[in-house]
């Protein structure tokens, strides 16, 4: 029996009792072995952990600047590669300094190693808000997340940049033994350590979701994490029994399953979170989890140097592995177009689904170069290693800087910077390493043709295609540093996402009507402070200002009866009405550059005998509390009210919109109709004063004073000398009466 079969069954039986415990727990085991976690991970090392911050989100914003930082230098040295391929004397001026350049392959796996340590960084930094989101919010150690991302960047410039340096200047003899036994111990034994503390504190986190909820990122960036702890152990294993099988299975694992399940992992997180609707399909997410496990993918194959047998089995589930790769890519990129104006919006949304888009595109090309190197024909190694190449600096990048535009901005709790130029770096990246890739295909066509030919006389140059490919490429460098500042600048210039979407001034008082019953949070999430004075049973006149909030719809219910049993938008008190037109700035009226659509609006709640919380739920698709130009207008359509241009409905949302978040919540659309409806009513009374009041039929009945509007209601009240204080049924009642 071969090993690889053994091992194979070995890794997936790991995998499946992994994935079985996270998704069930581990019953009453699971508290105990939290607390031990939480232990390890706060107390060792003693007194190094403490020197890192424990905020919420700076575990995942560590983990991703320091993988902005090597990917800006991953695409330096792609870009070096690629010119020294057209221009192989490009380097020789470095002689004089020491520098003794060899014919390329030394820095081709240089960027290789650093582009694979910043992949890691960025798209596990971006995988840790999605596990922290699902948790508390908040990773069970932010500081020790902060440790471990530092202490990997250690390892990797001890075993990539300061041992290759410490060889070139003493002579050691054995030299290539000991560095062959340093980079075993760094890259496989110090990179497990690294990663358990990862995944302990991933399952840490993950424990405390709500009961019988479930998250895809989650469960990806687990299998990702166990997958690379058993093959660096298989690794190890097989360099020290000179099992050459179990050496290729593991790097099958480590170049495989890993970015793809990174990929996958990060991708399930931002494109949903962006469209905020569900995963498109549930059948084509289980086929994207379960055989994307138990299938060989295409991407940097090797040479299997094995039987007959191993090579079919090989081959097939090589075949076998396009299907979670483009079942997973179809179903996000089905999930992206259920709402692509959030994904056009939204600079990291719109790189994850373009990475999903050309995803497939990489694997087949890889399918078919890399079926050729794994039955070692080695007729198409060049371009297996140009396709490669290319899918991790065009695909990976792509979710590289979905992190940075996406998770980045979650984690330090800010708005993105400068969403344009972010998206402009998107399309440099994309247009840049898809358009070099297939150029130096060209090139390496043009090459296998001519070794092909067997015609010693044909004398053909490759070093054009290179050169076109490098200047394309350069693009990618452009992008990745546009990218680092838009980064930089998010982080300590760009506005709170908590500022923003929680702006309270001045609440003197709140009123209550006697036996309702809320909660501190409701409260709270209408704008009342610790110094609020809470009346209950009576109306207050209020000298304070306005509030502004946005908060979730599903804080502003029924229990709290702000505009009690009325449903009709007049119910609304003329006084608070009056409060609302006088702002703190002094503005008096709002400015509505479309009043037509505002006043069919409220004729449409006040015809259909809805209130605006009514209204505002069912326009709200998906749940979120606040509505987007395209919600308002399909609400819009939706009532009869007409189907007005894009541009159109951009300008009634600027006008709506308070706290400039470019969405309607509900108190905010509330005010607006309210400042309306006043305004109305002051127009509509100049031919009715008050004082005509006093030729108002001495009797009324219940239908008559409902139809009134409140100021009316309490004019009468004094008139009759009962009492002016309540709600309009109070009043109605006491007039009756």
């Amino acid at each position: 029996m071969e090993p690889a079969f053994l091992f194979s069954t070995i890794l997936l039986i790991i995998l499946l009792t992994v994935s079985y415990y996270v998704t069930n727990g581990i019953g009453s085991m699971g508290a105990p072995m939290r607390q031990l976690a939480l232990f390890l991970m706060n107390k060792a090392p003693v007194g190094i952990v403490d020197l890192f911050k424990d905020s919420p989100g700076s575990g995942s914003r560590t983990w991703m600047k320091y993988g902005t930082g090597w990917f800006v230098f991953t695409v330096i040295c792609g870009f070096i590669g690629i010119w020294h391929k057209y221009d192989p004397t490009a380097l020789d001026s470095l002689a004089s300094v020491g520098w003794s350049y060899d014919d390329g392959s030394a820095l081709a796996d240089f960027t290789s190693s650093i582009m694979t340590v910043s992949f890691t960084y960025l798209l596990v930094g971006g995988c840790l808000i999605a596990v922290s989101r699902v948790g508390n919010n908040r990773l069970a150690s932010e500081a020790n997340a902060s440790m471990v991302a530092f202490i990997y960047t250690a390892s990797v410039v001890f075993s990539l940049i300061l041992i290759p340096i410490i060889f070139r200047f003493v002579d050691i003899s054995g030299e290539q033994n000991i560095r062959d036994l340093i980079s075993l111990t760094v890259n496989y034994l110090v990179s497990s350590l690294i990663f358990t503390a990862v995944l302990m504190n991933v399952l840490a986190t993950y424990s405390t979701r709500e009961k019988d909820t479930f998250s895809v990122s989650a469960w990806f960036l687990i299998m990702a994490l166990v997958a690379k702890l058993v093959a660096s152990m298989y690794h190890v294993i097989g360099e020290l029994t000179d099992n050459t099988q179990l050496v290729w299975m593991a790097d099958r694992v480590l170049n495989g399953w890993l970015p793809l399940a990174l990929i996958f992992a990060l991708a399930y997180h931002i494109i949903p979170h962006a469209t905020k609707t569900p995963i498109w399909s549930a059948s084509l997410l289980n086929v994207n989890m379960v055989l994307l496990f138990i299938t060989v993918p295409p991407f940097f194959v090797s040479p299997a140097g094995a039987g007959e047998l191993l090579q079919n089995v090989g081959a097939l589930l090589m075949t076998f592995a396009l299907l979670p790769i483009i079942a997973g890519s179809f179903n996000l990129i089905a999930t992206a177009v259920k709402n692509s104006a959030e994904i056009a919006k939204n600079p990291g949304a719109l790189a994850a689904t373009l990475a999903m888009t050309i995803l497939p595109i990489y694997a087949i090309g890889s399918y078919f170069t890399g079926m050729d190197v794994f039955t070692g024909t080695n007729q198409m190694y060049s371009m297996s290693e140009t396709v490669d190449n290319g899918f991790m600096f065009g695909v990976g990048g792509l979710m590289m800087l979905s992190a940075i535009f996406s998770s980045y901005p979650l984690a330090a709790q800010k708005y993105l910077y400068d969403p344009s130029r972010a998206n402009l770096a998107v399309w440099f990246l994309m247009f840049g390493s898809l358009a070099s890739t297939i150029t130096m295909l060209m090139g390496d066509f043009t090459n296998k043709a001519i070794l092909d030919s067997g015609v010693e006389e044909v004398i053909a140059s490759t070093s054009g295609f290179y050169l076109v490919a490098s200047a394309l490429f350069y693009l990618v460098p452009i992008a990745v540093i546009m990218a680092t500042l838009v980064l930089i600048r998010t982080g300590t210039k760009s506005a709170d996402l908590v500022e923003l979407s929680s702006e309270v001034t001045d609440i003197d008082s709140y009123v209550l009507t006697e036996g309702t019953t809320t909660t501190i949070q409701q409260l709270l999430g209408r704008g009342v402070g610790v110094n609020t004075q809470i009346i209950v049973g009576s109306s207050v006149e209020d000298e304070g200002g306005t509030t502004i909030i946005a908060v979730s719809a599903s804080l502003h219910n029924d229990e709290v009866t702000e505009f009690p049993e009325e449903p009709e938008i007049e119910s609304i008190d003329t006084t608070e009405a009056s409060k609302l037109e006088e702002t703190d700035d002094g503005d008096e009226t709002i400015e509505d550059n479309s009043p037509s659509q505002m006043e069919m609006l409220l004729d449409y709640l006040t015809n259909k005998n809805l209130t605006v919380y009514q209204f505002f739920k069912s326009i709200d698709l998906d749940d979120s509390g606040e509505i987007d130009c395209f919600e308002f207008q399909q609400a819009l359509v939706t009532s009869d009210i007409g189907d007005f241009p894009p541009w159109e409905i951009e300008k009634l949302v600027k006008d709506i919109d308070l706290n400039g978040d470019n969405r309607i919540n509900l108190p905010e659309l509330d005010i607006s109709l309210a400042k309306l409806a006043a305004r109305h009513r002051g127009t509509s009374s100049e031919s009715k004063q008050p004082a005509d009041l006093d030729e108002e039929p001495a009797t009324h009945s219940k239908s008559s004073l409902t139809k009134m509007k409140k100021a009316e209601l309490i004019a009468i009240a004094k008139q009759r000398g009962v009492s002016t204080t309540g709600t309009k049924s109070d009043l109605i009642s006491a007039i009756l009466e």
